[in-house]
């Protein structure tokens, strides 16, 4: 049967109305040491907006006077005087607005070396396609210079530059990696328009674009940017940087260990034999797993780089490898297969996870593969494709992420080599990775799907949370712990998966905590930790805490066949957040929800809720609500009114504790807000058993 409380669910906004929201920043970016004036734009941007931020700067709100004969628009932007200061390091910060009623979104913004100038085409005010061919061109005078540009859709911004014969220059355009969406192609041609040069993607720099370049004699050249797909992006914008300065394609080691500083080597581009420097891990977060490392004495962004708590060794390792550990190597040269002996003991439970192309750093398509001393295979990963439904909901992308591989040592065997190659056997600089090694057979990582939470003053919030299964089919709890005192957290189930008797298996990775606040209670704005908790199959608990995605910038372009790389939307989990949260102005209405009977069948059993809207001022609740029972399998919403519906269950369905999630969308004078119920939890009983997957 179904255990359901009675509960008073108040509304939630998942999108609140009047909270703040960025969708522009004028500029993009800002020469180090130059004060500058920076204009947030968005909706709800209005009295008491405060800037947040990680860039070493000064922020002052600048009062505007209005020009006369123009009506100003509340709330549409919000301008701050940004003194940077003079010792701040190169590189992409968080920015973000805060009011009384609530936080913003994060947009990035750039600081660099060189001086900044908008393109003509992106000034307020201008005509479209003013710089599309070599005819109207637009001159950029002087050098080191970056060009701050938009791409709007399906055209190209061409710019006249000066060479002499023999001059080396670089131009590059930051796009990916500052938080634009498109994914820039940049072409140099003569004045004919014959190509000279072109690079889509550059090595080290991800999806954004760098050319090395030689004029070849002395005269005008035109550059091109463009998006590889001419697609429309919200966030639009890109950086052309151009200048004669050193840059790196690659860094190794891909990562150490926190509180230590790791020795690593930039290599490639324009630094000859490599670049010896250190990365200081000793100012990362407890929990941060990424950080950031900058090429010595250079305006190029840092490169990303991986933090974890665990030995590191370097290969060639000598003898045997200790477990936990992580063994930091390169795929030298094309074919190569790096090797690593453990001995193990029979019955231990044992995973190897890889770290390589998810980084950004590296090229490696990994394989992992596990043979016992005789040379016996007893498993491997990477080498072969998920089932459609785990990839759809495992992967974030149809393109295979990096392995992992979990293994139980067979009986008398003490000792087990696992390998490392490249799935089309390639190899070279820049096929680095990490291979950890840690005695835990079943584990799941956690990510928070919301970047940031507004919580309505007396009311709910809902968050939403995926798990990455590896090896743990069980059911997770999830919890926020330590909460003050009038702030309630309901739901955070992740049912288990199973494969039920038609040989069917279930896909359960998403779980829905909802987060209440009590009328007239206060919530300091700050972080919320998330913790994931299991019960492996010994009794032992397994507890993994949730990482935050940062920022999440949509990207244009995905397809009924899949999300590829180039579609993924942003984040910026090297920010190392939880979930930044903050109180919110009331909410528009309150939805009370509770289960009104029970009825078992002969095939299942019937359970009927009501709820009732209480709408705050003037607003037009819906005709009926959203109901969604997270993880189920054979559980149906049926019988939905204007008051009430049934959830039905099955004898095919699933023992165990889930979440019933209610939501809907209040219509007022100012746009529709979505209002949430605090999930709740029930607890199905009885009912068939099912396989262990």
């Amino acid at each position: 049967m179904i255990r359901c409380a009675w509960a008073l669910a108040f509304a939630a906004q998942a999108a609140l109305g009047a909270t703040p929201v960025i969708t522009e920043l004028q500029p993009r970016g800002a020469e180090i040491g130059r004060p500058f004036t920076l204009t947030a734009i968005g909706r709800n941007l209005g009295e008491g907006a405060r800037l947040i931020s990680t860039l070493p700067a000064t922020f002052t709100l600048v009062l505007r006077p209005q020009t006369p004969g123009t009506v100003a628009v509340p709330g549409r932007s919000a301008a701050f005087l940004v003194e940077p200061g003079p010792d701040a390091a190169p590189g992409v910060y968080p920015i973000r607005i805060e009011s009384s009623s609530g936080i913003s979104n994060v947009l990035l913004f750039t600081l660099g070396t060189f001086p900044e100038v908008t393109e003509e085409e992106s000034q307020p005010g201008s005509l479209p396609n003013r710089n599309d061919t070599i005819e109207t061109a637009e001159p950029i005078p002087s050098s080191p210079v970056v060009v701050n540009g938009t791409l709007r859709g399906p055209e190209r911004d061409i710019f006249r530059v000066y060479g002499k014969a023999g001059e080396r220059r670089v131009f590059e355009v930051e796009a990916r990696r500052s938080g634009s969406a498109i994914d820039p192609v940049l072409r140099i041609l003569d004045g004919s328009g014959k190509q000279l040069a072109r690079n889509d993607d550059a090595p080290g720099a991800g999806l954004d674009a760098r050319l090395d370049f030689t004029f070849p004699s002395e005269g005008n050249y035109y550059v091109e940017v463009t998006d590889a797909r001419f697609s429309t992006q919200g966030q639009n914008f890109y950086r052309l940087k151009m200048g004669a300065y050193r840059y790196a394609e690659g860094i190794f080691p891909l990562g150490g260990r926190r509180g230590e500083r790791v020795p690593v080597t930039f290599f490639g581009g324009n630094v000859g034999a490599g670049v010896a420097s250190t990365a200081d891990l000793g100012k990362t977060g407890k929990t941060q797993a990424l950080a950031q490392v900058a090429l010595p004495d250079s305006p190029v962004l840092p490169f990303v780089f991986a933090v974890s708590d665990l030995p590191e060794l370097m290969e060639p390792v000598a003898g045997a490898v200790p477990i936990p550990s992580v063994g930091n190597g390169r795929l030298d040269k094309a074919g190569e297969i790096d090797r690593y002996r453990f001995v193990v003991e029979p019955g231990e439970k044992l995973i190897f996870e890889l770290q390589a192309r998810e980084l950004g750093t590296s090229r490696l398509e990994g394989i992992l593969t596990a043979v016992d001393a005789a040379g016996k295979r007893l498993g491997s990963a990477g080498d072969q494709p998920l089932s459609e439904d785990v990839f759809a909901v495992q992967g974030t992308s149809r393109t295979s992420s990096d392995p992992f591989l979990n293994l139980t040592v067979p009986p008398d065997v003490h000792e087990l080599v696992v390998s490392v190659e490249d799935l089309a056997l390639r190899g070279g600089p820049l096929y680095g990775y990490r291979l950890i090694a840690r005695r835990q057979a079943e584990d799941f990582t956690l990510t928070v799907l919301s970047p940031f939470v507004n919580i309505p003053s007396g009311g709910t919030a809902a968050i939403s949370v995926s798990a990455d299964r590896r090896g743990y089919d069980g059911p997770i709890q999830l919890t926020i712990p330590d909460l003050p005192k009038g702030i309630h957290v309901t739901g955070g189930v992740i049912p288990r998966e199973y494969v039920d008797a038609g040989n069917a298996r279930t896909v359960n990775r998403r779980g829905i905590l909802t987060i209440t606040v009590d009328p007239g209670v206060t919530l300091a704005t700050g972080q919320l930790e998330l913790w994931g908790n299991a019960t492996l199959a010994g009794g032992t608990t397994l507890r993994r805490r949730a990482r935050g995605l940062g920022m999440v910038v949509d990207v244009a372009g995905a397809t009924e066949q899949g999300v590829v790389d180039r579609q993924r939307s942003l984040t910026a989990l090297w920010l190392g957040w939880d979930l930044p949260a903050a109180l919110a102005e009331p909410p528009v209405a309150i939805l009370e929800v509770h289960q009104t009977s029970f009825k078992q069948m002969a095939e299942g059993a019937r359970y009927e809720f009501a709820y009732q809207w209480t709408v705050r001022g003037a607003g037009t609740p819906p005709k009926e609500v959203g109901v969604d029972v997270i993880g189920a399998k054979d559980i149906r919403v049926i019988d939905m009114t204007t008051s009430s519906f049934a959830v039905t269950t099955t004898k095919a369905t699933d023992p165990g504790l889930y979440d019933l999630y209610v939501n809907g969308r209040v219509r007022t004078d100012e746009g529709d807000e979505s209002v949430v119920a605090p999930v709740i939890p029930f607890e199905v009983t009885g009912g068939p058993s099912h396989a262990a997957p």
